[in-house]
C-alpha cells in the first residue's frame, strides 16, 4: 500500500492536479476501496486475481507511456525529489528514470499476486 501511494503522490507532482481532479482521484479511491473490501469478503481469491489483472495493465500502461516519452523528448523532465528519494534514483533523474521505477514496482506486484493466487489453488 505504501508503494502504490508513493507511486500516487510522484504522479501529483507531476501532474499537478487541480482541486477538482483531486476530488475525483478521491472518489474514485474511495468506490474503489469499498468494492474491493466486498469482492474480498466475498473470495479473497478472486480479488487477488482482479488485482493481479490491474496490475498487468499497468505494467503495460507505463510500457506504452514510456514510448511516448522517447516519441517525444519534451515530456521527459526533471524528476520529482520525492522520485528520487524513494526510488535512490541518481540527483539527475529524469521523468523515464521514474517510469521504469514505477513500472518494476507493478511487474513485481503483479508476479506477487499471480503467485498468490496459484498457491491458493
Amino acid at each position: 500500500a505504501d508503494n502504490e501511494r508513493m507511486h500516487l503522490i510522484t504522479f501529483m507532482y507531476i501532474a499537478k492536479p487541480n482541486w477538482f481532479e483531486r476530488f475525483i482521484i478521491f472518489t474514485a479511491q474511495a468506490i474503489f476501496v469499498v468494492l474491493y473490501l466486498l469482492m474480498y469478503v466475498c473470495s479473497s481469491k478472486t480479488a487477488h486475481r482482479f488485482v493481479g489483472y490491474l496490475e498487468e495493465e499497468a505494467v503495460i500502461s507505463y510500457t506504452d507511456y514510456l514510448a511516448q516519452i522517447d516519441a517525444n523528448p519534451e515530456l521527459n523532465i526533471p524528476a520529482p525529489a520525492i522520485a528520487i528519494e524513494y526510488w535512490n534514483l541518481p540527483a539527475n533523474a529524469m521523468l523515464r528514470d521514474v517510469v521504469i521505477a514505477v513500472r518494476a514496482d507493478e511487474q513485481g506486484h503483479s508476479d506477487a499476486h499471480r503467485s498468490g493466487f496459484e498457491r491458493e489453488l
